[in-house]
């Protein structure tokens, strides 16, 4: 799974980056003056810098519009009520990154990672499922990579979230989308990676490991993506002042999916 997965990001970013690729950057098929189908992405620190990335990728078609509801710190069940609006407007997509935050009233002081806080986003997580599944929209939820501490601590519970939103999508097939988008800054099994081979296109000014050019693609703090700062307080995190090569292959992850849903890739020919 993860295998094919890897090889439709790689597919998608070489469509969208490759000059002359065929790409539609008009109104829509036939030159038509539709509306742009609108993507909505929901989340917190780690969506909020990889949503430059991903509203690019999205957008790339001219075809789709990307409406982005992200801040740091934040959970689910802080969004509740803009999902609520963003339904009744009947998007075509539904993108929603949650991390684990218990920073916010909402949670009511739940203990990060506690049996008690992923109950609280299960719950929070269906009734949100349940308002897009209402009006027809296809929904994807994201996990999230593993960080420095819990990788260096043998956290047993790192990824229990993750697999929460996994078996939450199952209930619903063809509906409802797991995506593993934390895989694309992973090491092999799943291991924490401060640096990944470059990918061919992008800036390219990491630390040579094994002979092989690598980009930073995490924080100084080991959780989030950008190579020149670390989180604050209450997972606030600050706009990237560089490229950020783990931001990118995130969200390359959260919208391969979508755009191989929507048909927004256009290989017409090279």
């Amino acid at each position: 799974m993860r295998d094919r997965r890897r090889r439709l990001v790689t597919t998608v970013t070489i469509l969208l980056l490759c000059t002359g690729c065929g790409v539609s950057t008009g109104n829509g098929p036939s030159g038509s003056t539709h509306e742009p189908a609108e993507v909505v992405l929901f989340g917190d620190s780690l969506a909020f810098q990889a949503a430059p990335y991903f509203t690019w990728l999205v957008q790339s078609s001219g075809e789709a519009q990307v409406k982005s509801d992200v801040f740091s710190g934040t959970a689910t069940c802080d969004w509740l009520p803009a999902m609520r609006r963003v339904a009744r407007l009947h998007p075509r997509a539904v993108v929603m990154e949650f991390f684990g935050n218990t920073f916010t009233k909402c949670m009511g002081g739940c203990v990060a990672e506690s049996s008690t806080a992923i109950s609280r986003y299960c719950s929070d997580m269906t009734t949100a499922v349940h308002l897009f599944m209402d009006v027809g929209t296809p929904i994807y939820l994201e996990g999230t990579p593993i960080t420095y501490t819990q990788w260096k601590t043998h956290d047993r519970h790192w990824n229990d979230l993750n697999h929460a939103f996994a078996v939450l999508a199952s209930k619903y097939p063809g509906r409802v989308t797991y995506v593993d988008a934390g895989e694309a800054v992973e090491g092999s099994g799943g291991t924490f990676a401060w640096t990944l081979p470059c990918l061919y296109f992008e800036p390219c000014d990491g630390p040579i490991i094994g002979g092989v050019r690598n980009d930073v693609v995490r924080s100084p703090d080991g959780v989030h993506f950008c190579p020149a700062n670390s989180g604050h307080g209450l997972g606030l995190v600050t706009p990237c002042p560089v490229y950020s090569s783990g931001a990118y292959r995130f969200a390359s992850a959260m919208a391969a999916p979508v755009l191989h849903a929507m048909r927004l890739v256009h290989h017409d020919r090279p």
